[in-house]
C-alpha cells in the first residue's frame, strides 16, 4: 500500500493496480459521496469495456450518471471514467484505461 498525493486531488491509497480515494475533514472533492464523512472513501471499478457500453447498460436500467465520461488520473495513469450512485447513494466510478 502507498499514499498518494497530487495537486487538487484527494489524497488517496494505492494497492497495485487499484486506488481509493479518501475523504478529508476539511476538504472535499467532486463528484463525492453524499453525505462523505471523514476517513470514508469512494471506490473505482475497472472495467476492459468500453465506457460507451456501459452508458447503454446504465440507461437501459434507468441509471442516472452523475458525471462523465471524463479522463481522471487513476492507478496506473489517465483513464476514462463514469460516475453514478447505487442504491444506497454510494459513489460508483466505472473507468478504463485505453
Amino acid at each position: 500500500m502507498g499514499l498518494v498525493r497530487e495537486p487538487d486531488r484527494p489524497a488517496a491509497l494505492r494497492f497495485g493496480s487499484q486506488k481509493i480515494n479518501v475523504h478529508q475533514k476539511d476538504k472535499t472533492f467532486e463528484p463525492k459521496a453524499f453525505r462523505p464523512t471523514p476517513g470514508s472513501s469512494d471506490f473505482c471499478l475497472v472495467t476492459d469495456r468500453p465506457i460507451a457500453e456501459w452508458l447503454c447498460d446504465l440507461e437501459r436500467h434507468g441509471v442516472t450518471v452523475e458525471l462523465g465520461p471524463v479522463v481522471h488520473s487513476g492507478a496506473r495513469g489517465a483513464m476514462n471514467s463514469i460516475y453514478f450512485r447505487d442504491p444506497d447513494n454510494n459513489l460508483i466510478e466505472v473507468s478504463n484505461y485505453e
